[in-house]
C-alpha cells in the first residue's frame, strides 16, 4: 500500500494553471505547489551494543553497535549529545584525531569514530548520550520514549597470558608477637596483593630475588622458613610472617621480589619494605640519694614511628620493697602516640631519715604492642642511703651495681637459706701471685693469725671488706669460706702493721704432701676430660643467663667451675682473663674459641654455613676430638644441629668448613657412601653420632657457629 504522503513527495513539484476572463479579454496563469514537510517522528536508537577491546587498544564505533533511525530526518542531523565522557579513554576523530565530544550519524556510517582505552587496571569504562533529530525532544528505546541518558558499555578486556599486575604493595609495619617469642610483621594483602585474570590466587606466585637482611621470612602454618617463594594464597590466608632478628638491632628491612604466573609472564621486580619500631630504656643502672624524692626513668622509641606502640613497665623487688622504700605510678602501660620518640615515668622515692643499707630494686619492660624491645629492657635502681642528707662520697654514678649480684637474695630456683635469707658461695681457694708465693730453701712457712688477717677478699667497687666465715685445711692447703652473693677480689690488708722481716707468705706449701694412692688416680680420671668432669658434678644451681660468670668450687675434688650463661665449665686462675673477655656478648668461650648456638630459625645446612660466614664472621663448627664433641652436644642441649663437614669444594671428599683437617670422626654406624654430586652435609644427632644429609632440601635443623681467638 502506498501512501498518499509519499505519492505527493514524489510527485513534486507540482504546478497548476488556470484561465481568468472577463468575458472581454482572457488572461492564462500557472502556480507553483509547495509542499513543506513537517517532522513529527522521534529518533528511534537501534543498535547499542557496546565496545569489546583490550587494555591499551583502539576500537571504531561502527553502525553495527551503535545505530540512529529517523524518517523524517537524514543521517547527518540524526546526532549524539554526550552528557558523560570515557573515564579511563577518550572519543576522538579518526580524521582530524582531535578529540570527539558530540558526532553525528553519518560520521559513524563514515567510521569516523573511535575509542582508544588509556590502559590501567580497569576493566569496565562508559559514555553516556542523548539522541536528537535537532527538532523533536526525547528518542525512542524499543519503541518507548528515553528522556534520559543512555550509556554506551566498554569492557575492556587484558591480552591473553599476561603477567601478573600489582593491586597493592605498601609498607608493612604492624609488629605483633608469636607463641615461641618471636617479635616480626604479618605480611597480608593490606601490604601485597596481586592478580591476574585468568590464574587462580594459589598460583600466583612471588618469586624472592633477594631476602631480607636482618630477619627472615616464615610459612607459621609449616614452621618452615621461606628462601625462594610464597602464593597469594598464603598471604590471602595470613600465614607468612616475618621475623625480626634481634641480633642486628635494625628497625627496617625490606624484599625484593617478582610477581609471576604458572606460565612464566612475571611483571617487574618490586621491592616490599618492612619496617617497625625499637622501645628501650635510656640506661640499665640508676643511683639516687633516698632523699631526692623523685626517679624519672626515660623510655625511647626509635625506628618507625608512624602508629602507636605500647608497652608495660614490671618491677622486681630486691632489697628495696614498694610502698616502704619507693612508690609505683598507677599506671604500668606506658602509651606512644604516632610521631613520639620519648616517654618517661615516675617513681616515687620514699625518705625515712633513718641510717640504713643502701636499697636495691629492679625496672624491666615488658609486653610491648606494636613495637620490639631493645637491648636495655632493663635497669637496676640503687637508692643510696641520705646519711643525715648527703650521700656518701666515695659512691659515684659510675660504680656498676650489678656487681652486687642480688645482695641478700637467694638465686633463682636455690632453697632459700634459713640465715640472713643469702646463698652460700663455696670455699675458694685464694688464686696464687706472684706476690703471694716466696720460695724459701729450707720449709714452707707457717701460719700466723697475723699473717692471716693480712689476706682478704674485697668487694669488687666499693671497698669493702669481707672476712671468712670459717677456714677449711687440707694438708697444707688453706681455703677460706665466705657467705653471701658479691664480686670478690683477692687484697691485701694494708692497714694492719706488717712485720718487715718477713717476706709474703704463701698460702699454698711447695712441699706435695703424700697422697693415697687410689684417691691420686681417681683424681686423674676425672681430671683426663673436663666435659666428663663437669657431668661427674652435682651442682647447687643449673647453670642459666642469669648465673654468668659465677664461680663454683667443689671440695670433694678442688676444682673451680665457671657459668657461662649455658654450662658449668673448669676453670682456673691463670685462664680466667683469656676467658671472661675475648668472646662477644652471646657467645661462650671453649677452648680458644668463641662458640654461639642458633636454634630460631632451624634451616638447611647451606643457609646454616652461609650466615656463619656473613653474618657472624665465623664457620660452622669443625669437631677435635671425642671430648670436644661431648661438650658440643650438652651445649646444643642435646638436640641435632649441622657441623661444618661437607663436600662442597670437592665432591665426594668431606672437609671442614675452615679447611682444617678432618683428624677426628664421630660416625653412627660407620662412614657413609657419598655421592658425588656436592650433597653430602653432616649432621650431630642421637647423642652427637654424625649422619650424612642433603645440604639444600629437607629437614630444618639449629646449628653452631664458631670464631677463633
Amino acid at each position: 500500500m502506498v501512501h498518499q504522503e509519499h505519492m505527493l513527495k514524489d510527485a513534486l513539484p507540482l504546478f497548476a494553471r488556470f484561465i481568468i476572463s472577463n468575458g472581454i479579454r482572457t488572461k492564462h496563469g500557472e502556480f507553483e505547489i509547495i509542499l513543506e514537510t513537517v517532522d513529527r517522528a522521534l529518533p528511534s536508537v537501534v543498535k547499542n551494543k557496546g565496545l569489546r577491546l583490550f587494555e591499551g587498544s583502539t576500537a571504531v564505533l561502527s553502525p553495527d553497535v551503535l545505530q540512529l533511525s529517523d524518517p523524517d530526518t537524514p543521517p547527518q542531523n540524526l546526532s549524539f549529545l554526550l552528557t558523560q565522557f570515557p573515564q579511563y579513554g577518550q572519543l576522538y576523530n579518526r580524521e582530524t584525531g582531535s578529540q570527539q565530544q558530540n558526532f553525528s550519524q553519518q560520521d559513524v556510517d563514515n567510521l569516523n569514530v573511535a575509542y582508544k582505552h588509556g590502559g590501567g587496571g580497569s576493566q569496565m569504562d562508559r559514555f553516556s548520550f542523548m539522541a536528537t533529530d535537532g527538532v523533536n525532544q526525547g528518542f525512542l528505546v524499543n519503541n518507548k520514549l528515553q528522556v534520559d541518558p543512555l550509556p554506551f558499555i566498554i569492557q575492556v578486556d587484558r591480552p591473553a597470558n599476561t603477567a601478573p599486575e600489582m593491586v597493592h604493595l605498601h609498607t608493612a609495619s604492624d609488629v605483633e608477637l608469636l607463641r615461641n617469642g618471636n617479635y616480626g610483621i604479618y605480611i597480608t594483602t593490606r601490604s601485597l596483593k596481586a592478580s591476574d585474570c585468568d590464574t587462580e590466587d594459589d598460583r600466583i606466585v612471588f618469586k624472592i630475588l633477594r631476602g631480607p637482611q636482618y630477619g627472615y621470612l616464615q610459612n607459621i602454618t609449616t614452621g618452615e622458613i621461606i628462601q625462594e617463594q610464597f602464593s597469594q594464597k598464603d598471604l590471602n590466608s595470613k600465614i607468612i610472617f616475618y621475623v625480626v632478628d634481634p641480633y642486628w638491632e635494625e628497625n627496617s628491612d625490606d624484599l625484593e621480589f617478582q610477581v609471576m604466573d604458572p606460565e612464566g609472564h612475571s611483571a617487574l621486580p618490586q621491592m616490599l619494605e618492612l619496617k617497625w619500631s625499637k622501645i628501650e630504656l635510656q640506661k640499665d643502672v640508676y643511683e639516687m640519694c633516698e632523699n631526692e624524692e623523685m626517679l624519672s626513668l626515660k623510655i625511647t622509641r626509635s625506628g618507625y614511628k608512624g602508629d602507636s606502640a605500647f608497652v608495660a613497665m614490671k618491677v622486681n623487688e630486691m632489697t628495696a620493697l614498694s610502698g616502704k622504700d619507693f612508690i609505683l605510678p598507677p599506671s604500668k602501660l606506658i602509651q606512644f602516640d604516632p610521631g613520639m620518640s620519648t616517654k618517661m615515668w615516675n617513681i616515687a622515692i620514699t625518705y625515712d631519715g633513718l641510717e640504713e643499707e643502701d636499697e636495691v630494686f629492679e625496672v624491666a619492660l615488658i609486653s610491648p604492642v606494636n613495637a620490639v624491645l631493645g637491648t636495655r629492657t632493663k635497669a637496676t635502681v640503687r637508692i643510696l642511703d641520705s646519711e643525715g642528707g648527703q650521700c656518701n662520697s666515695f659512691r659515684s654514678p659510675s660504680q656498676n651495681i650489678q656487681n652486687l649480684w642480688m645482695k641478700e637474695r637467694p638465686l633463682p630456683g636455690s632453697p632459700s637459706s634459713s640465715r640472713h635469707s643469702s646463698v652460700n658461695l663455696e670455699g675458694i681457694p685464694l688464686p696464687l701471685s706472684k706476690e703471694m708465693i716466696t720460695q724459701r730453701r729450707d720449709k714452707p712457712a707457717k701460719f700466723s693469725s697475723v699473717n692471716l688477717a693480712r689476706n682478704r677478699l674485697r668487694v669488687i667497687g666499693n671497698g669493702k671488706v669481707i672476712h671468712p666465715s670459717f677456714i677449711f685445711r687440707n694438708g697444707t692447703e688453706e681455703f677460706f669460706k665466705y657467705h653471701g652473693m658479691t664480686g670478690l677480689k683477692v687484697d691485701e690488708d694494708n692497714s694492719l702493721p706488717r712485720k718487715t722481716k718477713l717476706g709474703p707468705i704463701s698460702l699454698r706449701s711447695q712441699k706435695e704432701p703424700k697422697k693415697n694412692v687410689a684417691s691420686s688416680k681417681k683424681m686423674e680420671v676425672l681430671q683426663a676430660d673436663s666435659s666428663i668432669l663437669v657431668d661427674s658434678i652435682s651442682f647447687p644451681n643449673r647453670c642459666t643467663p642469669n648465673l654468668k660468670g659465677l664461680l663454683y668450687f667443689e671440695e670433694s675434688i678442688q676444682k673451680m667451675f665457671l657459668c657461662n650463661g649455658t654450662a658449668w665449665t673448669s676453670w682456673n686462675y691463670s685462664t680466667k682473663d683469656i676467658k671472661m673477655k675475648t668472646c662477644q656478648s652471646g657467645w661462650t668461650y671453649h677452648d680458644g674459641r668463641c662458640y654461639i648456638l642458633i636454634t630460631e630459625p632451624k634451616t638447611t645446612w647451606a643457609v646454616a654455613a652461609q650466615t656463619c660466614k656473613t653474618r657472624y664472621q665465623g664457620h660452622l663448627i669443625s669437631v677435635a676430638s671425642k671430648s670436644h664433641m661431648h661438650w658440643l652436644w650438652n651445649f646444643s642441649g642435646k638436640r641435632p644441629f649441622w657441623i661444618g663437614l661437607n663436600d662442597q669444594r670437592n665432591p665426594g671428599q668431606l672437609e671442614w668448613s675452615n679447611r682444617e683437617h678432618v683428624i677426628f670422626t664421630n660416625w653412627r654406624r660407620g662412614p657413609p657412601r657419598l655421592s658425588k654430586q656436592r650433597r653430602n652435609c653432616i649432621l650431630a644427632q642421637q647423642q652427637g653420632k654424625w649422619q650424612r644429609k642433603n645440604c639444600r632440601k629437607g629437614k630444618a635443623y639449629s646449628y653452631i657457629c664458631s670464631t677463633k681467638l
